[in-house]
């Protein structure tokens, strides 16, 4: 099957500023991508040029195969979209909510609007006014929202933005649970990267409006565990580096405040016997755990000293 979206060479200039650097990706049938970076990164601007909210300066967005530029009422009818809060009126029940937003569509039943707020989790509390929600089923209502028109794609910036750690853990059973019963294909911003690296297939990072890496984070903690497959954690991560390098004679990796490395326990040892003596901070040493936050600090910042 085609990829359900097809992002090519797309560019947003700002007069003299270029937000999004003439980038390409996809998102495959059923698969959730990430996409991750700093703010100002360009991730919010290039999800509202997918969703046809901002203007394309210049390249393709394919929706199930369709141009949004050309063909945009057929490509846009197989995408949902949340871009941050969602936009509630708040002395209206969920219900309330759900119907206004169906009557902007043709043939959505009134079974529908019960069977989205069911997917969600929201049927118990659906005819409560919207005003006496937490943010976190606001959050679920705003995807209950998007899934009216059973979307084969959905667009999310930030859907966890002020959630707290259980609003955040239903956010992401939810979003698991639509890939695997109705095979929706997702495209998720967060800058909750723990939260990213348990849900995620693949991730896009995203640097000054350029993409940097499109990989699946098994594929990126292969390429980081050959660095070595031990750590120390350090104030001055350079200079220990060169240290270990030069006095054990062992190639060392840089990621984040870590110098990676291969090493006995007993050689282990005497590296931090070493550091110690050269006054060099150690906060923890061990076994490399590659977490995607060091993986995405590396990436940017490598990029960041090439640029």
């Amino acid at each position: 099957m085609e990829n359900v979206l097809q992002v090519e060479n797309l560019t947003k200039i700002y007069g003299n500023r270029v937000a999004v650097d003439n980038i390409s990706f996809c998102v495959k049938d059923g698969e959730i991508l990430g996409f991750l970076g700093a703010n100002g990164a360009g991730k919010s601007t290039t999800m509202k040029m997918i969703l046809g909210l901002t203007s394309i300066s210049s390249g393709d967005v394919f929706i199930c195969g369709k141009n949004i530029q050309t063909n945009f009422e057929t490509a846009i009818k197989n995408v949902g979209g949340l871009i941050e809060t969602p936009y509630l009126y708040p002395y209206l029940s969920g219900y309330g909510n759900l119907k206004f937003y169906a009557s902007l569509y043709k043939g959505i039943s009134k079974s529908k609007i019960y069977e989205v707020a069911s997917i969600v989790g929201l049927s118990k509390r659906l005819y409560d006014k919207v005003k006496n929600y937490s943010l976190g089923m606001k959050q679920r209502l705003g995807i209950a929202q998007a899934l009216l028109h059973d979307p084969k794609l959905l667009i999310l910036d930030e859907p966890t933005n002020g959630l707290d750690a259980n609003g955040i853990k239903e956010i992401k059973m939810l979003l698991k649970r639509l890939t695997k019963e109705k095979g929706t294909s997702i495209l998720i911003s967060s800058h909750i990267l723990s939260t990213m690296e348990s849900l995620c297939d693949r991730i896009a990072i995203i640097d000054n409006g350029k993409l940097i890496e499109i990989k699946s984070l098994n594929e990126i903690k292969q390429r980081y565990s050959q660095n070595g497959s031990t750590y120390v954690k350090v104030g001055t991560p350079n200079f220990a580096g060169k240290l270990i390098q030069d006095k054990f004679n062992i190639k060392v990796g840089i990621c984040g405040n870590k110098v990676l490395f291969n090493a006995s326990e007993t050689d282990l040892a005497k590296i931090i016997v070493m550091l110690t003596q050269n006054k060099v901070p150690i906060y923890s040493a061990g076994e490399v755990d590659y977490s995607l936050e060091d993986m995405f600090l590396n990436i940017v910042g490598n990029h960041s000293n090439i640029n």
